[in-house]
């Protein structure tokens, strides 16, 4: 998952002299949608792994509901292309761009790979040093068919594995990009969808090639999901030089809804993971940007969702511990409670964790660490 873009003045409606440069909007709507995909993706993890509560009946009813919650990782690598697109700085070196993206995400990665180990030692689980290294470099999803690799300490980190993938490449394909016309743009875009949409039909064929599951093929290995990333950042370019022809918000969220709530259930397994998703999940990313960017009404700006999508990352690195540690309690003192209350409890002891992983390692930290890569040695050259 994307960590929150730097943000600029707050978009308001304005005549066409005074309207602000779109790298200067801010696009709070991105911000609120992003919190609506760190629910959905906790919402899945928490029933499918919460195994304490409830009876079969609702514990199935949940899992029905949020059975397309992995796509939501697909929408957080869209997302990321597109708000690193947009805030992108013309001079900027691949070093200053690293390093930023390092000191937004990898402290409070590291914070809570150490909650992790606190958390297996406390249930008593063996700690392999092998996977801790390879969770700590983020280069656990390079493994294939290793849910152990993938999924260690803390789980959720391997999506992160995946986005220090796509930095690593977006200083050298971005200068491609912005060379492009509109109709290249336009191409990368549908491209990118077509890949995303039709991959599953050679995954058979690769499975047997090289003996690797469907899953690795698909969703984990990093290089697969880099077409999303990239055409995040051709989407952004669209809908910053306004050559982007799409429908609007209500319309797109209306097919997002309804693709993620319905047409994944009724489509082969292979296709939840982000090949259904991603037209939607497109359209309605560039809706938001634009109603952004408009002055439009909208209803992701309210203030309260705003500071929810900013913790949302926050939010998205704890939850799964916080599943886990609720569960195993539970267990251990045989407490059994109603599947609401398992979950309201769950979820307000998650949003705690985040607001202090938040207020109290990332925002501190990246004031920190921003100052210490933009210091200069006495001599007056950059540090190497």
């Amino acid at each position: 998952m994307t960590a929150p873009a730097p943000a600029a003045a707050p978009a308001t409606t304005t005549s066409p002299a005074s309207t602000p440069a779109p790298a200067r909007v801010r696009l709070d709507s991105l911000t609120g949608l992003r919190w609506c995909a760190a629910f959905l993706v906790f919402c899945y993890h928490f029933a499918y792994e919460q195994g304490a509560s409830g009876t079969a009946r609702h514990v199935y009813r949940i899992k029905e509901l949020t059975y397309a919650g992995p796509s939501a990782v697909s929408f957080f690598f869209i997302l990321s292309g597109f708000v690193l697109a947009w805030s992108a700085r013309p001079r900027d070196t691949a070093r200053q761009f690293l390093w930023r993206r390092f000191v937004r995400i990898y402290p409070s990665h590291a914070v809570t790979f150490c909650l992790a180990v606190l958390m297996l030692v406390w249930m008593g689980r063996t700690l392999d040093p092998a996977v801790a290294v390879g969770n700590l470099g983020l280069v656990q999803t390079w493994v294939p068919d290793r849910h152990d690799w993938w999924f260690g300490y803390n789980g959720v980190s391997w999506s992160l594995s995946c986005e220090f993938f796509f930095y690593l490449a977006f200083p050298f394909f971005v200068p491609l990009l912005r060379r492009l016309t509109s109709r290249g743009l336009w191409a990368v875009v549908v491209g990118g969808n077509l890949a995303v949409a039709l991959y599953p039909l050679g995954v058979r064929w690769l499975a047997g090639a090289t003996g690797w599951e469907a899953k690795f093929l698909l969703y984990i290995q990093p290089p697969v999901r880099l077409p999303e990333f990239v055409l995040g950042v051709a989407l952004a370019f669209l809908v910053k030089s306004g050559a982007w022809r799409g429908p609007g918000l209500v319309a797109s969220l209306a097919l997002a809804t309804v693709t993620v709530f319905g047409i994944t259930h009724v489509l082969p397994y292979n296709w939840h993971w982000a090949s259904c998703t991603v037209v939607p999940f497109t359209l309605t990313i560039a809706a938001a940007a634009r109603t952004d960017l408009r002055g439009e009404p909208s209803p992701f700006r309210n203030r309260f969702i705003v500071y929810l999508g900013e913790i949302s990352f926050a939010f998205y690195l704890v939850h799964e511990l916080v599943i886990f540690s609720v569960r195993h309690f539970f267990r251990v003192h045989g407490i059994a409670v109603p599947l609401t209350l398992h979950l309201g409890l769950v979820a307000s002891v998650a949003l705690l964790g985040a607001v202090f992983l938040h207020e109290g390692v990332e925002k501190p930290m990246v004031r920190l660490l921003s100052r210490a890569g933009n210091r200069k040695p006495s001599g007056g050259r950059p540090r190497p």
